[in-house]
Protein backbone atom coordinates (compact mmCIF):
# COMPACT_ATOMS: atom_id res chain seq x y z
CA UNK A 1 0.00 0.00 0.00
CA UNK A 2 1.18 3.31 -0.47
CA UNK A 3 2.27 6.29 1.55
CA UNK A 4 -0.78 8.52 0.45
CA UNK A 5 -3.28 5.70 1.14
CA UNK A 6 -2.17 4.77 4.68
CA UNK A 7 -2.57 8.59 5.60
CA UNK A 8 -5.70 9.13 4.25
CA UNK A 9 -7.49 7.92 7.73
CA UNK A 10 -4.81 10.15 9.13
CA UNK A 11 -5.70 13.32 7.34
CA UNK A 12 -9.71 12.66 7.55
CA UNK A 13 -9.05 12.78 11.04
CA UNK A 14 -7.29 15.55 11.87
CA UNK A 15 -9.42 17.50 9.33
CA UNK A 16 -12.68 16.59 11.75
CA UNK A 17 -10.46 17.72 14.92
CA UNK A 18 -9.65 21.01 13.60
CA UNK A 19 -13.45 21.36 12.08
CA UNK A 20 -14.92 20.54 15.72
CA UNK A 21 -12.26 22.65 17.71
CA UNK A 22 -12.54 26.08 15.64
CA UNK A 23 -16.05 26.98 17.70
CA UNK A 24 -14.01 26.34 21.06
CA UNK A 25 -10.85 28.49 19.64
CA UNK A 26 -13.61 31.44 18.65
CA UNK A 27 -14.30 31.17 22.59
CA UNK A 28 -12.80 34.11 24.75
CA UNK A 29 -10.67 32.17 27.91
CA UNK A 30 -11.97 33.33 31.24
CA UNK A 31 -9.57 36.16 33.28
CA UNK A 32 -7.93 34.43 36.39
CA UNK A 33 -8.90 36.90 39.40
CA UNK A 34 -10.34 39.50 37.84
CA UNK A 35 -14.08 40.73 38.64
CA UNK A 36 -16.51 39.72 36.38
CA UNK A 37 -18.30 42.80 34.86
CA UNK A 38 -21.55 43.62 35.83
CA UNK A 39 -24.70 43.65 33.39
CA UNK A 40 -25.96 46.93 33.08
CA UNK A 41 -29.56 45.75 31.58
CA UNK A 42 -32.39 46.81 32.97
CA UNK A 43 -35.04 44.73 30.85
CA UNK A 44 -36.33 41.22 32.66
CA UNK A 45 -34.86 38.49 29.77
CA UNK A 46 -38.02 37.31 27.92
CA UNK A 47 -40.48 34.47 28.73
CA UNK A 48 -40.31 31.95 26.38
CA UNK A 49 -42.94 29.33 26.31
CA UNK A 50 -41.23 26.75 23.75
CA UNK A 51 -40.82 23.26 25.26
CA UNK A 52 -37.51 23.19 23.56
CA UNK A 53 -34.38 22.12 25.76
CA UNK A 54 -31.60 23.53 23.65
CA UNK A 55 -30.08 20.51 21.98
CA UNK A 56 -27.88 20.92 19.31
CA UNK A 57 -28.86 22.35 16.01
CA UNK A 58 -29.32 21.12 12.48
CA UNK A 59 -25.58 22.12 11.25
CA UNK A 60 -23.76 20.91 14.47
CA UNK A 61 -25.76 17.39 14.26
CA UNK A 62 -24.96 17.08 10.55
CA UNK A 63 -20.96 17.50 11.23
CA UNK A 64 -21.26 14.91 14.16
CA UNK A 65 -22.67 12.63 12.15
CA UNK A 66 -20.39 13.30 8.73
CA UNK A 67 -17.93 13.33 11.74
CA UNK A 68 -18.68 9.64 12.75
CA UNK A 69 -19.39 8.44 9.20
CA UNK A 70 -15.79 9.86 8.00
CA UNK A 71 -14.36 7.67 10.82
CA UNK A 72 -15.93 4.54 9.96
CA UNK A 73 -15.31 4.96 7.05
CA UNK A 74 -11.36 5.77 8.12
CA UNK A 75 -11.49 2.61 10.04
CA UNK A 76 -12.76 0.57 7.20
CA UNK A 77 -10.50 1.77 4.89
CA UNK A 78 -7.19 0.78 6.86
CA UNK A 79 -8.84 -2.61 7.81
CA UNK A 80 -9.53 -3.90 3.91
CA UNK A 81 -6.35 -2.27 2.60
CA UNK A 82 -4.43 -3.98 5.52
CA UNK A 83 -6.11 -7.57 4.85
CA UNK A 84 -5.70 -6.93 1.33
CA UNK A 85 -1.87 -6.81 1.85
CA UNK A 86 -1.72 -9.57 4.12
CA UNK A 87 -3.62 -11.59 1.81
CA UNK A 88 -1.06 -10.79 -1.04
CA UNK A 89 2.03 -11.78 1.22
CA UNK A 90 0.30 -15.39 2.06
CA UNK A 91 -0.75 -15.78 -1.79
CA UNK A 92 2.98 -15.40 -2.40
CA UNK A 93 2.56 -12.02 -4.11
CA UNK A 94 6.70 -12.10 -4.47
CA UNK A 95 8.57 -10.11 -7.25
CA UNK A 96 7.82 -12.80 -9.72
CA UNK A 97 4.35 -13.06 -10.78
CA UNK A 98 4.57 -15.77 -12.80
CA UNK A 99 5.12 -17.84 -9.89
CA UNK A 100 3.21 -16.07 -7.58
CA UNK A 101 0.74 -18.81 -7.03
CA UNK A 102 2.81 -22.07 -7.97
CA UNK A 103 3.37 -24.33 -4.95
CA UNK A 104 6.93 -24.85 -3.71
CA UNK A 105 8.96 -27.16 -5.70
CA UNK A 106 9.41 -29.26 -2.59
CA UNK A 107 7.10 -29.29 -1.02
CA UNK A 108 5.91 -32.90 -2.69
CA UNK A 109 9.74 -34.12 -2.28
CA UNK A 110 9.73 -33.10 1.56
CA UNK A 111 6.00 -34.76 2.11
CA UNK A 112 7.37 -37.96 0.63
CA UNK A 113 10.48 -37.84 2.73
CA UNK A 114 8.37 -37.59 6.07
CA UNK A 115 6.20 -40.20 5.48
CA UNK A 116 9.09 -42.58 4.30
CA UNK A 117 10.55 -42.02 7.55
CA UNK A 118 7.41 -42.37 9.96
CA UNK A 119 6.82 -45.57 7.94
CA UNK A 120 10.25 -46.65 8.85
CA UNK A 121 9.76 -45.67 12.46
CA UNK A 122 5.96 -47.20 12.58
CA UNK A 123 8.32 -50.71 11.41
CA UNK A 124 10.46 -50.21 13.85
CA UNK A 125 8.49 -50.06 16.86
CA UNK A 126 6.09 -52.84 15.42
CA UNK A 127 10.02 -54.71 15.35
CA UNK A 128 10.21 -54.20 18.99
CA UNK A 129 7.54 -54.82 20.34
Amino acid sequence: MSVARRSLPTVVAIAAVLALSAPAVAQQAPTLGAPATPSTTSAPPPVTTSSGNGGLKTWQELLIFGAGIALILGIAFAILGDARERAAKLRGGGADPATAGAPHKHRQQAKDRARAKAKAAKQARRRNR
